[in-house]
């Protein structure tokens, strides 16, 4: 058997600010709690994602990355699938939250750090989410959570339909209600809660906080990280590609096609992943009939693929993720 394109089942996860707007496109209707996130494509533990296409049907993807680690797994950083894609539906406010680079994960969660890109697919008029701090210290952290003013020292940063917001690991930040995104991360599922906006669960009971990890781990200094992009387009069979994001961990290209174009997918040494945004149209590889391609549905395509395309049946966006590049 050889590697193919594969399809993974969506996986609901229930949170406690998540909607159930996004319900239906993922067939989850039966759920009856608020959902926050679904988890697209992941390797990590927590939530372990399934092929339901063709031969492979039923395997998850780390079995596909033990049994086809050329194909499926490629040049990784990390010895699992090194990226973790979601689809995030916030309709309350998230807790504000920091997460660990690699360095202090890995020595204290026996996991990875977690960098992470927002593409943001709706947001309310004049929407924001909060995007870092203005804690000149550690002390002066621990004085404002002690005093109950973290409000204050809050970041914000306005986001529209359409944006690519890069969130490096360490830097404080929120979505706020009224959003749904692509999340793009390192495969991780590390997160300190530093304020939860004084809400509590259906027992009367606040989430946990993890005020002295978020301490250790908040980025004091000015400003972040950067990143290479966005790019300026360039042309590619019937549309044009757009770099939006390159960072040490992945990258984020956005598609964006002509009805009947025809997209010859550029897999190189790491599989690629195509999430559609909008439209619908058809992937095709040699010996496959046509498969449909819709929004927030993604396909992984194997590493040195070279005869998978992509055929627009109206105008299309989509999303192209991989890592390993330079």
């Amino acid at each position: 058997m050889q590697p193919y394109p594969v399809k993974f089942k969506p996986i609901p996860q229930e949170r406690i600010w998540g909607g159930h707007e996004m319900k239906p496109v993922f067939h989850a209707d039966r759920i009856s709690e608020p959902i926050g996130e679904y988890w697209l494509v992941s390797g990590h533990p927590t939530a372990l994602s399934v092929v339901e296409n063709g031969p492979l049907a039923g395997k998850s993807l780390n079995e596909l990355t033990a049994q086809f680690p050329d194909a499926y797994l490629g040049a990784s950083p990390q010895p699992r699938f090194p990226v973790l894609i979601k689809l995030i539906e916030a309709q309350a406010d998230l807790s504000v939250q920091v997460h660990p680079d690699d360095l202090y994960a890995q020595a204290h969660e026996g996991d990875f750090g977690k960098s992470e890109a927002w593409y943001i697919v709706k947001a309310p008029a004049s929407g924001q989410v909060v995007y870092g701090h203005r804690f000149r210290s550690r002390d002066e952290y621990f004085r404002a959570v002690e005093e109950g003013h973290v409000r204050d020292y809050l970041g914000y940063r306005n986001v529209a339909q359409g944006d690519l917001v890069y969130v490096p690991a360490r830097t404080l930040h929120a979505l706020l209600a009224g959003t749904t995104l692509i999340e793009v991360q390192q495969t991780s599922d590390v997160t300190y809660r530093v304020y939860d906006w004084d809400r509590v669960d259906q027992q009367g009971k606040p989430r946990a906080l993890h005020v002295n990890k978020a301490a250790d781990v908040l980025n004091y200094a000015a400003a972040p990280e950067t990143t290479d992009g966005p790019a300026a387009p360039r042309a590619v069979a019937g549309g044009t590609c757009e770099l939006l994001i390159r960072c040490p961990y992945f990258q984020i290209e956005r598609l964006q096609l002509a009805s009947g174009a025809a997209y010859s997918v550029e897999s190189g040494d790491a599989p690629v992943v195509l999430i559609g945004v909008s439209g619908t149209g058809r992937l095709s590889w040699p010996g496959a009939a046509d498969e449909q391609v819709r929004p927030y549905h993604p396909w992984m395509v194997p590493a040195c693929m070279t005869d998978a395309v992509v055929r627009a049946d109206e105008p299309m966006v989509l999303l192209q993720v991989t890592y390993g590049r330079t």
